[in-house]
């Protein structure tokens, strides 16, 4: 009980000076820039329709709230996943059920409480696979990570950490029920995300750990070692019941994948094909127009911590680099086919928790910390402005 004690007062301190962060930001922005496409600030009225408000009432957070509240009768939101709009929907409705300020407030409600209770979980996780010093410092380089404000936003990022931490840790203690904990969770994350299906790596790397390695290999009964692999069939079985749901409701249990192509414009390709079509951006555009400067920011923060998983995926356990690594092919397997190929790449690359424990390893050494305090929250206030400011999605 003292490490979750200790959790919870480290991951508070974390959570509370980085929310003040992003709301100030959040603010001034508002208040003493002009959105796009203006030329003057906008005027934080009191009411349901202040704008300081509603600052963070855009891009995908408008998806899952519509989604939220009349469904799926705009078929191309099929390629949001149902889990997320689903508890936003519940949260609405316990805040009133007003649209759309109820399901916003819920959806910004439920993203920070995911994302303290991730923090949570894996400081206890980091403890135990590494060391408390390490664990502090992976809190504050998570909640501080240039593209952080996700964990702020209405989206899907806080509660699939929250899933895949839970599970890492599940996996760890190896009990039978956890093996069913991690099985149901790894059923949730999938519902949440298509990339949940990924977790059924470490699952099946830490039952080998458990069951199958020379010194265990004996110890457990065949019944315990089924018991242990049945779950795994959850993480597809998802997959699975979302289309069953969709052949049902919209008379094409495929239909995520030809809304994804015909209306989100996301085609399976080939990793080289995604970073060609990139370069190609680059260099057939003006060299500072704004597609230029957004695919040369979207490059930076994609490419980075693939590289980070290159250079110390040995210092990692193999569930961690491994789940990290799917995690990374997957979402570069399906860019967007237009001038900005990469768009939130960088956004989807944060699922691959296992980098933070990377940088924060590095962070011992007081000159990386020091980089890393430099770089990181200024970068974080930066892309807290232009998404609130409306100049900048991912």
């Amino acid at each position: 009980m003292s490490i979750v004690r200790t959790a919870l007062k480290e991951a508070a301190w974390v959570f509370v000076l980085s929310r003040l962060t992003i709301l100030i930001v959040s603010y001034v922005s508002v208040a003493l820039l002009p959105l796009i496409g203006q030329s003057a600030p906008v005027t934080c009225i009191h009411g349901i329709h202040n704008p300081c408000l509603f600052a963070w009432y855009h891009w995908d957070a408008m998806a899952y709230i519509t989604v939220a509240y009349q469904g799926y009768s705009f078929t191309p939101h099929v390629a949001f996943f149902p889990l997320w709009p689903l508890l936003i929907h519940f949260g609405g409705l316990l805040l009133g059920g007003y649209f759309p300020l109820s399901y916003y407030l819920a959806g910004l409600l439920l993203a920070n409480v995911c994302f303290y209770f991730a923090l949570v979980l894996l400081y206890c996780l980091l403890c135990e696979d590494f060391e408390p010093s390490l664990a502090k410092r992976a809190l504050f380089y998570l909640a501080f990570y240039p593209y952080a404000l996700f964990f702020f936003a209405g989206y899907t990022e806080s509660l699939f950490v929250l899933f895949s931490v839970a599970i890492f840790l599940l996996l760890r203690r190896g009990k039978p029920l956890d093996w069913w904990f991690a099985g149901g969770i790894g059923f949730l994350a999938t519902l949440t995300r298509s990339t949940g299906v990924l977790l059924s790596i470490p699952f099946f790397i830490m039952y080998v750990r458990h069951f199958w390695v020379p010194a265990k290999r004996d110890q457990n009964s065949w019944l315990q070692k089924i018991n242990a692999l049945a779950p795994i069939v959850l993480f597809p079985l998802a997959i699975l019941a979302y289309m069953a749901y969709l052949g049902f409701t919209k008379g094409n249990p495929f239909i995520v994948q030809s809304e994804e192509a015909a209306y989100w414009h996301r085609h399976f390709a080939l990793l080289w094909i995604t970073y060609a079509n990139t370069i190609q951006s680059l260099v057939t555009h003006p060299l500072f127009s704004m597609v230029v400067v957004k695919n040369l920011l979207d490059i930076t923060f994609t490419t980075l911590p693939i590289v980070v998983l290159i250079v110390g995926w040995k210092r990692l356990p193999l569930h961690y680099s491994l789940f990290a690594a799917a995690v990374m092919v997957f979402s570069l397997s399906f860019p967007l086919l237009n001038i900005t190929p990469l768009t939130s790449q960088p956004r989807y690359m944060m699922a691959a928790f296992p980098v933070i424990v990377l940088l924060a390893l590095w962070g011992k050494r007081p000159r990386f910390d020091q980089f890393f305090m430099s770089l990181g929250p200024p970068l974080l206030v930066l892309n807290t402005v232009l998404f609130v400011s409306h100049y900048w999605v991912a």
